[in-house]
């Protein structure tokens, strides 16, 4: 299980694991990844419905205007893998529709089972496409400045 446990450097142990080295982009996704660990918390203590809406409710805002503010720049800087990118990121907002599904219905089970479905993708996500795209602004700014 992915938990938010500080490393020695007082740092959570996953935040290596999702630096792109682009300063928004890495602080939008430790707020996504706070938030699904907020989640993951309140359903296994059973804070409530309400708590748990609350929650879920934030993250799906929250990724979903990352999702838009990155897929803008995207455009902007003519990024060639907009497409697979932009891909991966309705399937997340899918994946986090029936994750909503799951929590209004009641389904304690399935629910965590789709957290932890979508931490392994956000953490896999970051690390691939994110850090790719990245890479693509860091070389894109070069030659713009």
């Amino acid at each position: 299980m992915h938990e938010l446990k500080q490393s020695s450097g007082g740092s959570p142990a996953w935040a290596n694991v999702i630096e792109t080295g682009q300063a928004a982009m890495d602080a939008e996704h430790r707020v996504e990844l706070a938030l699904l660990d907020a989640l993951e918390e309140a359903v296994r203590q059973d804070r409530g419905p309400n708590r748990i809406h609350e929650i879920l409710d934030q993250l799906i805002e929250h990724t979903n205007v990352h999702f838009i503010s990155e897929q803008l720049l995207m455009r902007l800087t003519a990024y060639p893998r907009y497409e697979a990118h932009a891909e991966e990121h309705e399937q997340l907002m899918e994946q986090a529709s029936e994750l909503q599904e799951h929590v209004e219905a009641g389904r304690v089970q399935p629910t965590l089972a789709f957290i932890e479905s979508m931490r392994r993708w956000l953490v896999q996500h970051m690390e691939g496409q994110d850090r790719t795209f990245a890479t693509f602004l860091d070389g894109h700014r070069g030659t713009t400045q």
